[in-house]
């Protein structure tokens, strides 16, 4: 059962971080500020739900991968890491500070330069959960195929 809990929470992340991005790419090429606010604010709540499934994928994977080694766990964890260092130095902050940012209205270079970090650091995201993803899907044909 784990698991498939580990893979639902995995999934969910992805989800979630690649419908901000969406969001945000959105709402920049429509470019009306009161759509920008309101995808920043539910960004900025989102981030709950985002942390919960990311916890919840690192501990069930953490769990999962207890007695496993080879070279798909080890790019795994290491990936995690790096899912992890951007998400607190760079998406969380550009989240936090870019909202009120938006709701005053300020567009200028300290906002498009946040902006542009936090699209490059969930780009890196998304691809690095998505092949953590496929590992994941590797692994458990794996573990079925051995059964």
């Amino acid at each position: 059962m784990l698991p498939k809990f580990h893979a639902a929470f995995g999934a969910a992340a992805l989800l979630i971080i690649a419908t901000f991005w969406a969001a945000t790419v959105t709402t920049i090429v429509i470019g009306d500020k009161y759509l920008i606010v309101m995808a920043k604010t539910g960004i900025a709540w989102g981030l709950w739900a985002l942390i919960s499934m990311l916890i919840l994928t690192g501990l069930s994977g953490n769990r999962l991968g207890q007695n496993l080694r080879g070279p798909l766990i080890g790019a795994k964890q290491k990936r995690m890491k790096i899912i992890a260092f951007n998400g607190i130095i760079f998406l969380v902050p550009s989240a936090l500070i870019l909202l009120p940012l938006a709701m005053q209205g300020q567009g200028g270079l300290l906002y498009w330069s946040i902006q542009t970090v936090e699209l490059l650091a969930g780009a890196a995201n998304i691809t690095l959960l998505s092949f953590n993803m496929r590992d994941g899907l590797r692994l458990s044909r794996r573990r079925a195929g051995s059964a």
